[in-house]
């Protein structure tokens, strides 16, 4: 047990020192000085400096600087630093006395990630000042707060959803987010039943969200909603098999669609236009699932042989006598035309 204990204190984890009289830059620097890895979050506030405000950047959580070393190592430290006066573990009470707190890698690194971004408008709390329900953990799938992990909360006094990050026994930190950047983690969504409903679900879905809710404040809430089913949606059809030509078109379509509406990178759709681009073509010429899908191979990916086809089939098409589902193609195409023939305009 002693051998286990004596280990203990020369393992490297991340300690958190109380670095009193406003000393934490000092003690970082010392540290980092050292060799240790330290860190202090920071953020800028408005300070009056001889009677005028200026913004600067200050430590974000007063007191706190958070060391990677042993024990031993940040033992040797404070007894030969010179603010030794000022610097103390935080230590947790534990069975046998005081402990010194120790955070896990994992949750420092979500820590770190989040609380480095200074320009961000975080809110800290001690632990005590928020009752957190317990939440799913949820993984944060784009944006700046890209693959930091925490809990989407409701804080109290505050509007909107917040990413929470919270160091146990330490501090909290919140940040507001947009929902629809959150995937829950180790959720299962159970797969499509009905592989042509969600298909068709999915598609309708990408196109409201392209066409009909542009990424707007006021529509914010809205698009929320409908990315959550399209998300959903798209786990539940992940690993699906389609076997007829027809099939295998309408869904790389849908997936292509909404992998636009996701704004997700070329790199990602690859899967979906290399279906769309093969098997189009071997569809019959008066599918109108051919001329869809045509019209976004010309547009998106600037396919000669689909924008030849387009333009042959509706040469012979009349506005008078199109059917509903024809109608409903051309101002399809209309839309499409303007939202993606806009997007590749260069910028003046």
């Amino acid at each position: 047990m002693e051998q286990l204990l004596r280990k203990t204190k020369r393992d490297k984890r991340w300690y958190v020192l109380s670095a009193n009289y406003k000393k934490e830059i000092t003690v970082r620097d010392e540290l980092v000085a050292l060799g240790y890895q330290a860190y202090v979050p920071m953020k800028y506030e408005l300070i009056k400096v001889k009677g005028q405000r200026q913004r600067l950047l200050r430590p974000a959580i007063h007191e706190l600087v958070f060391v990677r070393a042993s024990q031993e190592e940040l033992l040797e430290y404070k007894h030969s630093s010179r603010n030794n006066p000022y610097i103390f573990f935080r230590s947790t009470r534990l069975d046998h006395g005081w402990s010194p707190i120790v955070v896990r890698d994992v949750d420092m690194e979500n820590f770190i990630k989040l609380t480095a971004m200074s320009e961000i408008g975080l809110t800290y709390f001690k632990p005590e000042e928020l009752r957190l329900a317990k939440g799913q953990q949820v993984r944060i799938m784009d944006g700046i707060f890209k693959d930091i992990v925490g809990t989407v909360q409701k804080l109290p006094h505050k509007q909107g959803d917040y990413l929470v990050v919270e160091i146990p026994g330490v501090s909290v930190v919140a940040a507001r987010i947009k929902p629809d950047f959150v995937q829950p983690i180790d959720r299962q969504v159970a797969r499509s039943t009905n592989v042509d409903a969600d298909v068709k679900r999915l598609s309708e879905i990408a196109c409201q969200l392209l066409y009909d809710l542009p990424d707007t404040t006021a529509n914010e809430s809205a698009r929320c909603v409908l990315i959550g089913e399209l998300q959903t949606i798209r786990q539940a059809l992940d690993g699906c098999k389609t076997f007829m030509p027809i099939d295998k078109v309408g869904c790389a379509l849908a997936h292509f669609l909404a992998a636009k509406a996701l704004g997700e990178d070329e790199e990602s759709m690859v899967p979906y236009t290399h279906l769309l681009q093969t098997i189009t073509p071997k569809l019959r010429s008066v599918s109108l699932l051919r001329l869809r899908a045509s019209i976004y191979l010309a547009l998106c990916l600037h396919d000669e042989e689909a924008a030849r086809f387009v333009d042959a089939t509706l040469s012979h098409w009349s506005v008078d006598t199109c059917s509903d589902r024809q109608k409903h193609i051309l101002t399809e195409k209309r839309l499409a035309e303007k939202r993606f023939l806009a997007d590749k305009q260069p910028e003046n």
